[in-house]
């Protein structure tokens, strides 16, 4: 009996001792827990002035991801060129298009709306975006600038004869999602 008696206690101790490991192992695994920081992942693009005198005649200013050229005017009958009132500085090689959002205002007296991209060291024309030419023009699509390349967006400005008024552009420069 008295083996009989061992053998039970023995059954007995691994019983509970399976229950606690069960019961530990429960409440271990019962709630699992992950932590995040998320935070807005910074543009590789990002716009600048030079200080120069084309930047204060267009009234360029910078907020953040938007620049304002607020005084881009041109004579009636005629052309004004702003040739370097913004650019385009790439931290990293990225491909971008640039997009036509609105176009608003007195249209009827406008000849056209032209802006060109040139890779500052250069000087080479990158890109030509016509914005208005009696009609809303295309966008520019897959355009690439390199880790380091600074682009200057050109205006070219014409109004027709006895022209008055305004007209107001929204350009976006979109980086697709790949």
């Amino acid at each position: 009996m008295n083996a009989k008696y061992k053998k039970s206690l023995k059954i007995v101790t691994l019983l509970i001792t399976a229950a606690f490991i069960a019961t530990a192992s429960a409440a271990t695994y019962n709630y699992m827990y992950q932590n995040a920081t998320i935070g807005v992942e910074s543009l590789d693009l990002t716009w600048t002035t030079t200080g120069a005198a084309d930047a204060t005649a267009a009234g360029t200013t910078i907020a953040g991801s938007t620049c304002t050229l607020a005084s881009l005017e041109g004579p009636a009958g005629g052309t004004k060129t702003y040739s370097d009132p913004v650019r385009l500085e790439a931290a990293a090689t990225t491909t971008f298009d640039l997009n036509i959002a609105s176009i608003t205002g007195d249209t009827g007296d406008m000849t056209s709306i032209v802006v060109k991209l040139y890779d500052v060291s250069g000087s080479t024309l990158e890109g030509t975006l016509t914005v208005w030419d009696g009609a809303q023009g295309s966008d520019l699509s897959g355009l690439t600038i390199d880790l380091g390349e600074t682009w200057r967006f050109q205006w070219e400005i014409s109004w027709a004869s006895g022209a008055s008024g305004s007209v107001s552009v929204e350009l976006e420069v979109e980086i697709p999602v790949p």
